[in-house]
Parts: C-alpha cells; structure tokens; sequence
C-alpha cells in the first residue's frame, strides 16, 4: 500500500506515470477544486518551480529514502537546484524526511483527501519568486492541476514506448517509460504558447539550417525571430534572400554550414534528398568531427535515418532525428509537434530551438524511434483525409450542400483544424499547397513500408495510398493534400 503523508512532508511526486520531483505536501488554496476519485490524493508544492498538483497516494515516495536513487539517474541543473532548495529546507527543520505507513484513519487527518473529505483550504505557503508564463523544462508551468495531466521527464528510454520533451526535466525509476506532455486541453491554449515565445532565452550555440521550403522556412524564421544565431543553406541560393534580411548569415555549401555552426539543422523532401545532402559532395559528413552535431528533421524511412546516424556517429559527432508533425501554418507560428530520438545530450542542447519551432518536442528514444512515431502520425492523417475526401464525394453525389455539410461537421465531434481548413479547400477548390499531397503520398509509401516489415496489415492506409497515388496521376502532385478529393470527385 501507498504510504500516508502528512502536511509538511518531504517528498518525490510524480502524475500518473511519469517520474519524480523534489515537493512538499502542502494544504490547497481556497479555489483549488479537489479531482474525482476514491484514491487519497495530495497536494503539493514543486521545488524549483513555485508549482503546484493533486498527486495520488501511489505517486508519491519518502524523499530521504529515495534520494540516492533518484540523484544517480538525473544530471540536470534544475533538478539538483530543486534537491538543493530541499536540502536547504531540511537543515532548516522545514520539513518532515519521510512519510508514514499506512493507517486506517481518516485521510483528513492526514494531507490526503478523498471524495468524501472536506478540504481544508488553508493557503500554501507563497512563491518566493513570481512564476512566469514561458516555455519550461521545469513541472507545470505555473498551473495546478490534476493528477492525471501529462507533464514530463528526463532520462532517455529504451526503447520506442518510452517517450520524453523538453517541458520538464526529471529523473525516471527503473523500468519505468519516459514521456514529456505538455497537457494543453485545459491547462495551456495555443495563444498561451505563442506569447510565451517571448521569453525564450536562445541557445549561445551557433545553429546551421539547410533546407528553406515549407517546412524550412517557417522554422528558421522563428529561429531568428527568437534570437537565435543562425546560418542558412538552400540548394536554390535566392530562397536565403529574405532570411539573410532578416538577420541570417549564408552558408556557401552544405560543408561551409556544418563547419561554422554547433548544431546543423537539415529539413529536406524525402529519403534521396537526405542522402545527397549528408553523402553527397560538399554534404553534412565532410565537416562532421567530435564537437559537431546534427538534427535531421525530414520525414525519411528508418533504414536512412539509422545509416546518417551511424555516419555521423562514427566521426566522433551527435545525430538526433526530429522530424516534425504539422503543415505551413503551425511551421509559420512555431506551433510543431517534434518527435525525437538519438543523442539525450544533444537533445537538450535544442531546447530553445524546438521551443522556438514547435509546441511540444518529445524524445522517444532511440534513432529511429522519432521517424517511426511520425509515419504513423502521417499515416493516421492521411487515412483521415482520404476518408474525408470520400465523404465529401459522397455529399455532393447526394446532392447536399457542401457548405451545409462543413456547417454539420464543424458543429459535432468531426470539429477540429484539419476539417475546417481542408474542408474550406475542397469547398472553394483552393488547393495552394499547405502540405504537397506527393509528400504526403510519400509518407504514407513509408508507413506502408514500415507495416510490411514488421507484418502489421494495413488495409485502411494501403486503400488511401491508392487514392494519393491517382490523385498525383490527375496532376495534384504539387497541390496541396486536399486535392485527394479530386480522386474521389469522377
């Protein structure tokens, strides 16, 4: 059984499955609501981080007893500043070291509540610092909230379950998966994440960034926009106009980029173009020696991105793969979802550029880990689009209205991005290219392939391939995703 608490007491927290941080259990404020459920839970107070969290009875463990354990699998400076701020707290007699075993009294005689127990709302003990909205490594980000709510951790996983980001850094135990989530259903908006941009402090470290299309572009712009040092490359020399204007040096070649930046950045179309890029004359690999580091952020097959791994590896450099999932728009706003795996260090070293790019940045594991999360991402979307392209086929064969059929649509559970301004496309026949439906074929040739290796039937995603494919065959190559729906539309 869990072990009993009390007010005061010194503890590792951690929600739901996700690893521990240094906290106290304190009493909630008067306008915290308490969350459903029989199992006691706690309040507590985060080291570090001036936040606060309902944690159940089961996710929490005496502080002293588990602090070896948890020291040795963590190395970050927050962390140990938050075991520090502990310490400090301890030798002032601020706190208890452990917690209680279980009893059969009442949990509100204790700092556990139930469902039937009545909070006491006496204040918690204030911040000593004002907490800031911004993007963080460190628990919560300001809000309170359930213990079921996603926030993240630290050490890297073992295998493709174990996943992480770069909101927080905690430690894991053993055997247990790592996953940063930043939860943002109730706890944090997309304008939220967008202001908070303004306070990310940008990497010392030199960036490098070859590949200016749709993708590129949006990302190197909110590189620069968040001050970050950067160099650019694209193999169409004109595209770096606009980005040198707004601060960006140029790179030459591909080489000249790799040996003046710490981090080199590459975001190309497919699997080819990633292997000209890095193996190629004047590619990635020429400059690569130990200090030097790359990200691969394309959508390629595992088998590739394990060979730049290896290579870039064996000069004595880091590889992380990153690719990204999103289309124009959240590239525009730096509102990405990044999915990686490879080097942890190397990881971290991208924080305030994956903040400056995306959302949310996850670190799955090992090389290949990343590019397999976003064939099945893709694989998803583009069986959804299919679908979805079928059934506005369908509505406009019945002979109802397809702005009626949005209106349905947007007002039900089918409400979401992808319907309103795909649909928005079909409707008016505007097919500018948000995401090339050939790429998105492409992704979904991978994910096929993927499935073939691993002997996973994908019936569904093989039928929507085929309505990609004659699609590209009726001239939508270059147009954008949507235009599936010219597939279906005979």
């Amino acid at each position: 059984m869990a072990a009993q608490f009390n007010i005061g007491d010194i503890v590792w927290a951690k929600l739901s499955s996700f690893p521990p941080w240094p906290s106290k259990i304190v009493r909630p404020k008067k306008d915290v609501k308490k969350p459903k459920g029989k199992k006691p839970v706690y309040f507590v107070f985060f080291y570090g981080t001036e936040d606060h969290a309902w944690v159940k009875a089961e996710n929490l463990k005496p502080f002293e007893e588990y602090k070896d354990q948890m020291i040795k699998s963590n190395k970050g400076k927050r962390f140990h500043q938050a075991v520090e701020a502990v310490e400090k707290v301890l030798r002032k007699g601020g706190g208890a070291k452990r917690g209680r075993p279980p009893k059969h009294s009442a949990a509100s005689k204790s700092g556990a509540y139930r469902d039937t127990d009545d909070i006491d709302h006496e204040e918690v003990v204030p911040s000593s610092k004002p907490v800031q909205k911004t993007y963080s490594r460190e628990p919560l980000l300001g809000k309170t909230v359930s213990p079921s709510t996603s926030i993240g951790l630290k050490r890297p996983p073992e295998s493709l379950g174990a996943e992480a980001s770069i909101i927080l850094k905690r430690p894991r135990e053993d055997n247990e998966s790592d996953l940063y989530n930043f939860d943002e259903s109730e706890h944090e908006t997309e304008s939220d994440i967008v202001t908070s941009k303004d306070d990310i402090t940008p990497t010392c470290l030199k960036i490098g960034f070859l590949g200016l299309g749709i993708m590129g572009s949006g990302m190197v712009r909110n590189l620069i926009k968040t001050g970050h040092s950067v160099m650019v490359w694209n193999r169409t020399p004109m595209k770096c106009r606009d980005f040198v204007q707004a601060g960006a040096s140029i790179g030459g070649t591909v080489t000249e980029v790799v040996a003046a930046c710490d981090i080199t950045f590459g975001c190309v179309s497919d699997p080819n173009a990633v292997r000209d890029l890095v193996f190629g004359t004047s590619g990635v690999l020429q400059s690569i020696r130990p200090g030097k580091a790359y990200v691969e952020m394309s959508t390629i097959d595992v088998e590739t991105v394990q060979d730049v791994a290896e290579s870039i590896e064996s000069r004595g450099g880091r590889f992380l793969e990153a690719p990204v999932i999103g289309t124009r728009k959240p590239a525009e706003d730096g509102m990405l979802v990044i999915v990686a795996g490879g080097d942890r260090s190397l990881f971290d070293d991208c924080e305030s550029c994956f903040l400056a790019m995306g959302k949310k940045a996850f670190y799955l594991g090992e090389v290949g880990s990343g590019t397999r999360m976003k064939l099945v991402a893709n694989m998803v979307l583009g069986s959804v689009m299919a679908g979805y392209a079928e059934g506005m086929s369908l509505a406009e064969r019945a002979g109802l209205d397809l702005q009626t059929v949005l209106d349905v649509f947007k007002e039900g559970p089918l409400n979401c991005a992808a319907v309103r301004s795909k649909g928005d496309a079909i409707l008016h026949s505007r097919f500018e290219p948000s995401f090339p439906l050939k790429h998105q074929q492409k992704d979904m040739r991978l994910a096929l392939a993927l499935g073939d290796e691993l002997k996973q039937s994908l019936p569904v995603a093989a039928a929507a391939n085929e309505m990609f494919k004659r699609a590209i065959s009726l001239g939508n190559g270059d147009n954008d995703m949507s235009s599936v729906y010219r597939a279906t539309a005979l």
